[in-house]
C-alpha cells in the first residue's frame, strides 16, 4: 500500500497541462484591433456575442469554432466598451480647447525637467480622476497635493501622425504658484516610496543615480540621455524595466528569503514582494505580465503541475488586455510579449551541455546565447523597423557583458538602499563606469540600422515570413503544412501590397507652420513647404545654418519612411520663413527632391545661397517662378497664381507663392503668408482663377490677411487654418474669423490632427 502510494506521488508531481488557452487568446487580440479600428458601437458586438453563444450551448459540432468566435467579438466589445467611456471633463475640454480654472490635484511621479504625472482631483468644483502632464513647475512632492489657478489644455491626437494615442487628458500650466494642500493627501505609499528611493539614490550616488533609478523604479533619465547609443548598441532593454529585471530580481530575492523562511513562505512573501515592485514600476506591462507568469509557475509548483509556457504567456496577455484593453496598443506590452514569445515558441531547444567537461560546457553555454541573442534581434526586427526605423546584431556583443554588468549593479543598486556603505557605492560607481564604456564600444559597431522604417503591411509580412521559417528551424512539420500555404500567401500579398499613394491630398498639423502633400491619380508627389524649425519664431526669416531640430525631421520623416516615400517629383516653397522652408535642410537629406519651386526674386538673396549649400540637390532641377504657369500632375493640373513679373511688393509674406490645385473632384487653393496687400492684386487680376473649394488660410488666420474681397472672390467650403489652437502670435486672430463666419464658411484646425482629403 505504501508502495502505491509512493508512485502515486510520484506519478503527480509534474503533469504537463495543455495549451487551450492559446487560440482563444489570440482571437481576443485580433477582437481588441478589430474593435478599436472598426468604429462600430459596442451594441454591435454584443448582439454578435449572443448570436453565436446560444449556438454554442446547443450544437456540440463545431463548438469550438463558436466559442473561438465568441472571444473575438468578447475583446472588439471590451475595447469598444473603453473607447466610449468619454469623461465630462475631457468632452468639455475637446470642444473648448482649453480651460482656465482653480484646480487641485496629486502628484504622482516625475516625468522629466520641470514636468509631473498629476492626477486631477477638483476642478471648478467638479470631481474628476483624470491623468494629466504638469509642465514648468519643479521641486514639487511627490503624492502631495496642490492647487492653483491654472491653465488645462487638451491633449489633441493626430490619426496620421501619432503612432500612440497619449493616455493624459491634458497637459496643465499654473498661472498662479501651486500651493500645498495640507491635509489633502492621500499619502499614497507606492508613490512616498518611490519619492524615497529616488532622494536616497540621488544623495549617495550623486551623478551615477539615473542608471540605479532606471534599474529600480523605471526613471526615464537615463534613457533619454543616452537613447541613441542604447539604440544602436541594441542594449535599451538592459536599462528599462522589464521582464529580465524581474528575473534577475526574483533570482536575488529568492535566493535571500529561502536562506530565511521555508520555501513556500518564501515564495509567498516574493509573490508580495513582486506585486510591490510591479506597483513602484507604475504597473508597467513588461513587470506585470512577467509578475503574472512567475505567480502562476509558483502556483502551479504547489499544485504539482508544470503549465505550459505558452499558456501561462496567454493567461497573463489576456489578464492584462481585460483590465486595461488599451494597454495592447502600448509598444511595451508588445516587445515584452513578443519576446518571451520567440523564446517560447521559435526558440529551438536549447540543450545545456550536462554531463560535458567545463570548458566544452562553456563553450555550449556561448553557443546557446548566441542563438538565442540572434533569433531575438531578427525576431524583434519587424516591430522595431515600424515604429523606430531600426534594428540592431550589435545586440550579439552588447549583452555578453552588458546582462552580468546590469545584474551586477541591479544588486548593488538594492545592497546601497539596505546598507550604503563606502564599499557598495564605489562597487557601483566602478561598475557603472565599465557598463558606459561597454556601451560606447557596443555603440560604435556597424551592426546596426537606422532611419529605415518599414510599412505595416510590409512588417506584417516580414513577421509572417519569419514564423515558417523559426516553424522549419524547429521541426514544426506537421503544423507547417498546415499554416505554410495561408500563412506564405499572407505574406506575398502583403509584400505585393502597393506603395504608390495616389489621389491623396495631406495638410499636416505642423503647428504654427505649413506643410502640405499631394499625390495625384498617377502618383505624381508635391509638397508645399516644409513646416518649421522648433523653437524658431515663425515670421522671420531663419539661419540656414541653424542647429535646432526641425519638425520635418522630428515628426514627418518617419511617417514618409514608414509610407515608402523615398522622393518626391515635385516641392514648392512659398517663402523662405522659418515656418515654412524650416524642414527642406532635413528634407533633401532624406528624400531625393526632383524639382525645387522658388520665387525668382529669393534666388540672389543671401539667405538662399546660404541655405542652398546645406541641402542636398544631386539631380534636382531648380525652377525659378517669375510668372503665372500650369503644371500637369497626372490628370490633375497645379496653376501657379502669383507672384507675376509684374507684382510690386517685395514683402517676403506678399511674394508667398499662391497656386491652386484641380482635380475632378475638388480644388484647392495654397495661399503661403500672403497679406491683403497680395489677396486684393489676386482679386483684380486673376478673380476667376481664385474660386476653389478648399481654402489653405493665408498667414494662418492673421487679421493682416483673409479680406472680405478676397475671401468672397474663392468662395470655399472650407478653410484650414494651420496652427496651433495656443500660440504666441494669437492666430488665428478674432477680426479674421469673423470674415470666416460671416460668409458661412466652414473652419477646420490642423491642431485636431492632420487632414487627409481622398481626390479621385
Amino acid at each position: 500500500m505504501d508502495n502505491f502510494d509512493n508512485a502515486q506521488s510520484s506519478a503527480k508531481i509534474f503533469r504537463y497541462s495543455p495549451t487551450p488557452l492559446i487560440l482563444p487568446v489570440l482571437m481576443w487580440t485580433f477582437g481588441l484591433i478589430l474593435g478599436r479600428y472598426s468604429a462600430l458601437p459596442a451594441h454591435f458586438w454584443l448582439a454578435g456575442i449572443i448570436l453565436f453563444f446560444i449556438p454554442a450551448l446547443f450544437i456540440k459540432k463545431g463548438r469550438n469554432l463558436f466559442i473561438l468566435m465568441i472571444f473575438l467579438l468578447l475583446g472588439a466589445y471590451r475595447i469598444s466598451l473603453k473607447d466610449a467611456q468619454i469623461s465630462p471633463l475631457k468632452q468639455s475640454l475637446r470642444d473648448q480647447g482649453k480651460s482656465r480654472q482653480e484646480m487641485s490635484y496629486e502628484v504622482q511621479s516625475r516625468l522629466g525637467e520641470k514636468s509631473y504625472q498629476v492626477q486631477l482631483i477638483e476642478i471648478g468644483g467638479m470631481k474628476t480622476q483624470e491623468q494629466a502632464i504638469l509642465f514648468g513647475e519643479d521641486e514639487l512632492e511627490i503624492g502631495e497635493v496642490y492647487g492653483s489657478l491654472s491653465d488645462l489644455e487638451y491633449i489633441y491626437s493626430d490619426p496620421i501622425l501619432d503612432v500612440y494615442p497619449t493616455r493624459f487628458v491634458g497637459s496643465v500650466r499654473a498661472v498662479l504658484p501651486p500651493q500645498k494642500l495640507e491635509g489633502k493627501a492621500k499619502r499614497r505609499i507606492v508613490e512616498s516610496l518611490r519619492q524615497k528611493i529616488s532622494d536616497r539614490l540621488d544623495n549617495t550616488l550623486k551623478n551615477y543615480s539615473p542608471l540605479a533609478k532606471a534599474l529600480l523604479i523605471g526613471d526615464g533619465d537615463f534613457k533619454k540621455e543616452h537613447r541613441q547609443s542604447l539604440s544602436r548598441a541594441g542594449i535599451t532593454h538592459l536599462v528599462v524595466v522589464s521582464g529580465l529585471h524581474v528575473l534577475m530580481l526574483a533570482m536575488i530575492a529568492l535566493m535571500l528569503l529561502r536562506l530565511i523562511f521555508p520555501r513556500k513562505p518564501a515564495e509567498l512573501l516574493f509573490m508580495l514582494f513582486l506585486l510591490g515592485f510591479a506597483a513602484l514600476n507604475n504597473w508597467a506591462p513588461p513587470i506585470v505580465r512577467a509578475m503574472i507568469m512567475i505567480d502562476l509557475l509558483i502556483l502551479s509548483r504547489w499544485l504539482s503541475r508544470m503549465p505550459n509556457s505558452g499558456q501561462t504567456l496567454a493567461l497573463a496577455l489576456f489578464i492584462i488586455t481585460l483590465i486595461s484593453p488599451d494597454q495592447f496598443f502600448s509598444l511595451g506590452l508588445q516587445m515584452s510579449f513578443l519576446c518571451v514569445a520567440i523564446i517560447v515558441f521559435a526558440l529551438p531547444k536549447l540543450r545545456v551541455g550536462e554531463g560535458l567537461s567545463l570548458p566544452k560546457r562553456g563553450f555550449r553555454w556561448l553557443a546557446n546565447y548566441l542563438i538565442l541573442t540572434i533569433y531575438m534581434g531578427i525576431g524583434l526586427a519587424p516591430l522595431t523597423l515600424y515604429h523606430f526605423g531600426t534594428a540592431s546584431l550589435n545586440s550579439l556583443l552588447g549583452n555578453l557583458l552588458g546582462i552580468p554588468l546590469i545584474y551586477l549593479l541591479l544588486s548593488l543598486s538594492l545592497l546601497i538602499l539596505a546598507v550604503p556603505v563606502q564599499a557598495f557605492i564605489l562597487s557601483y560607481k566602478f561598475i557603472c563606469d565599465i557598463w558606459q564604456a561597454w556601451l560606447n564600444i557596443c555603440a560604435s559597431l556597424p551592426f546596426h540600422i537606422e532611419g529605415n522604417w518599414i510599412s505595416l503591411p510590409m512588417a506584417l509580412a516580414l513577421a509572417c515570413t519569419l514564423i515558417l521559417i523559426f516553424m522549419a528551424i524547429r521541426g514544426k512539420f506537421r503544423l507547417l503544412l498546415r499554416a505554410g500555404l495561408p500563412l506564405g500567401l499572407l505574406a506575398i500579398i502583403l509584400f505585393l501590397i502597393p506603395t504608390k499613394h495616389k489621389n491623396e491630398l495631406y495638410i499636416f498639423n505642423a503647428g504654427v507652420a505649413d506643410c502640405s502633400l499631394i499625390f495625384a491619380d498617377d502618383g505624381t508627389s508635391m509638397m508645399i513647404d516644409t513646416g518649421e524649425i522648433l523653437g524658431s519664431r515663425a515670421e522671420v526669416s531663419f539661419d540656414p545654418t541653424h542647429q535646432r531640430e526641425s519638425w520635418m525631421g522630428k515628426s514627418l520623416l518617419s511617417w514618409l519612411k514608414r509610407k515608402k516615400i523615398k522622393s518626391l517629383d515635385h516641392v514648392v516653397i512659398t517663402h523662405l520663413h522659418s515656418d515654412h522652408a524650416g524642414g527642406l535642410r532635413d528634407l533633401s537629406h532624406s528624400v531625393k527632391i526632383k524639382n525645387l519651386y522658388l520665387d525668382e526674386y529669393l534666388l540672389d538673396k543671401d539667405q538662399w545661397l546660404e541655405l542652398e549649400k546645406t541641402l542636398r540637390l544631386k539631380h534636382c532641377t531648380l525652377h525659378a517662378v517669375r510668372d503665372t504657369f500650369s503644371l500637369a500632375l497626372g490628370k490633375n493640373k497645379m496653376k501657379f497664381l502669383h507672384p507675376t513679373a509684374s507684382y510690386p511688393d517685395i514683402s517676403e509674406n506678399n511674394r508667398s507663392i499662391v497656386c491652386r490645385y484641380d482635380t475632378k473632384a475638388q480644388s484647392f487653393l495654397f495661399t503661403g503668408d500672403i497679406e491683403n496687400h497680395a489677396e486684393l492684386w489676386l482679386t483684380k487680376h486673376y478673380p476667376d482663377e481664385l474660386k476653389s473649394d478648399v481654402l489653405k488660410v493665408p498667414h494662418h488666420g492673421s487679421r493682416s490677411s483673409s479680406a472680405y474681397e478676397f475671401l468672397s472672390q474663392v468662395q470655399a467650403q472650407e478653410a484650414v487654418f494651420c496652427t496651433r489652437r495656443y500660440n504666441l502670435y494669437g492666430f488665428p486672430h478674432p477680426e479674421a474669423l469673423l470674415r470666416y463666419r460671416d460668409l458661412s464658411i466652414r473652419e477646420l484646425y490642423t491642431y485636431e490632427g492632420t487632414l487627409r482629403y481622398k481626390t479621385k
